[in-house]
């Protein structure tokens, strides 16, 4: 460690890391999507459910008996965690933390195979790692137990594979396989957009040269080939073909557009560049630097590689411009292709004076000790944040209030004007801390409604007594006639 130039940059990154992350993610509050899969995923772990056809609540989504929102792998992965863990908060936290940790790793070993050749360069994955975490929407997503955490991590695998497979001298065609495997369960995690891999050995054709254009087309159809089986597999297979249809007619086909949440085809690469504002102010920034200091901040492979790695970006962003249903989070996975890109141009200005930063030097020493006292600080700032609330401070205490009153497994009745099927603020919390389900459509045991809310409480209920703020929990009697 004594003769590591790069440690001091390491610690620093790593401190970028976990200071845009950690301090949110410890806190109780979630984006309502993080919640739906959290519930489902903790369903799955206690038995309500089953792989192929997993639970939300008692409706679930779309109308359909079982949720199939999205494919089943992700959800399954993480009711393993629930189930070796058990049910606090914070095991869908750690599982985030997990996915952060893999994800860094993951990145690390693809800039490393990229520059194998490069020694010095080979060191520098730490400013890829940082450029991606600066993107706002990336750590925005591991604030959050977002589905693209888990489909990024096989995606970097697959890209890992891929590119080992394009520089490999022997075992290519296994390399390949590899990677169209890994497709196949970024794919099972959150459908076709974990199919862009595929494309890796044509970009990597377009980019370096180094293969041809029918070999381009070889190694890609390859890649495809893996996840196309398998599913033709899976397909003979009553329950997981059942599944699988549903999800891609019930909710693909018929809801493509169905919920269009942009203005505009394009409006997803706008969002593209000004998610990436941030590394390519940085890579302006050192590469300037470099040029004023005229220090040599070019050569060949370093322009193939972000190209490279650009493209392989693009090939899992663009797509995204297909439908009307845009969102910024569906720019995550392929958001560290793009950081790769940016620090290759941005690494030729920087790696020269890391490398021959003097170990033995009181300077190096300062900068180590600084760097470790950040990602010490970021550490104990984030152990200081347990315990508080981020998102939804007025619903959870209710949340916590109701949970103590009625039963597990029990469903609500609310009012028709608190019920709406993607919202999954209320409902998302009650399912995920008391397997507690709402619906507008019968009348149970308990009814809920919003203080705010100007109607009347059907007269068989009568109000349970408890401190809540935004909400009013009602008791049938059961001596009142229905």
């Amino acid at each position: 460690m004594k003769n590591n130039p790069f440690l001091p940059f390491w610690l620093l990154s790593l401190s970028v890391v976990f200071g845009l992350t950690l301090p949110i993610l410890i806190q109780e509050g979630m984006f309502q999507d993080a919640m739906l899969y959290s519930s489902v995923s903790h369903n799955l772990s206690i038995g309500y459910g089953t792989f192929w056809f997993p639970q939300y609540s008692t409706l679930n989504v779309f109308g359909l008996p079982s949720f199939h929102e999205h494919p089943p792998l992700a959800f399954g992965i993480q009711s393993l965690f629930y189930r070796l863990l058990g049910d606090s908060m914070y095991v869908e936290r750690f599982y985030t933390f997990l996915m952060i940790v893999t994800s860094v790793v993951l990145i690390n070993q693809i800039w490393r195979a990229a520059y194998r050749d490069n020694p010095a360069m080979k060191r520098m994955g730490w400013l890829a790692v940082a450029m991606w975490m600066i993107i706002p929407i990336c750590f925005w997503s591991y604030h959050h137990n977002m589905q693209e955490n888990t489909m990024g991590i096989f995606l970097l695998g697959a890209v890992l594979l891929g590119l080992k497979a394009m520089r490999a001298a022997r075992y290519r065609y296994w390399l390949l396989g590899l990677s169209g495997f890994s497709v196949f369960l970024a794919t099972m995690c959150k459908g076709i957009p974990g199919f862009f891999p595929v494309t890796l050995p044509f970009c990597y054709w377009l980019a370096t040269g180094k293969i041809n254009w029918k070999e381009g087309i070889r190694y890609s159809a390859v890649v495809a080939l893996v996840p196309v089986c398998t599913y033709a597999i899976l397909l003979q297979f009553p329950e997981s073909r059942d599944s699988l249809s549903t999800y891609f007619y019930q909710r693909v086909l018929n809801r493509i557009d169905a919920l269009p949440t942009a203005q505009y085809q394009l409006q997803i690469l706008w969002r593209l560049f000004t998610e990436l504002l941030s590394p390519i102010a940085l890579t302006l920034l050192l590469t300037g630097i470099a040029r004023v200091r005229k220090m040599p901040v070019d050569f060949p492979e370093r322009r193939q590689t972000a190209l490279f790695f650009f493209l392989v970006g693009l090939a899992g962003s663009a797509p995204l411009a297909l439908t009307m249903c845009q969102r910024g989070w569906y720019l995550v996975p392929s958001l560290p292709y793009f950081a790769i890109a940016l620090a290759s141009l941005a690494a030729p200005a920087v790696v020269g004076p890391v490398a021959r930063f003097d170990t033995k030097s009181l300077k190096y020493r300062l900068l180590l000790v600084v760097s470790g006292l950040a990602l010490v600080f970021v550490l104990v700032y984030t152990a200081l944040q347990k315990g508080k609330i981020n998102r939804y401070p007025d619903i959870i205490p209710d949340i916590y209030e109701i949970g103590k009153v009625v039963p597990r497994f029990s469903t609500l009745t609310v009012p028709a004007e608190m019920y709406d099927q993607y919202d999954f603020i209320l409902q998302g919390y009650l399912v995920r801390y008391f397997n507690i389900s709402i619906s507008p459509y019968k009348e149970y045991e308990y009814y809920l409604k919003e203080k705010k809310l100007d109607i009347p409480v059907p007269q068989q209920y009568r109000k349970v007594d408890i401190p809540t703020t935004k909400y009013e929990l009602y008791r049938r009697e059961p001596d009142i006639a229905h």
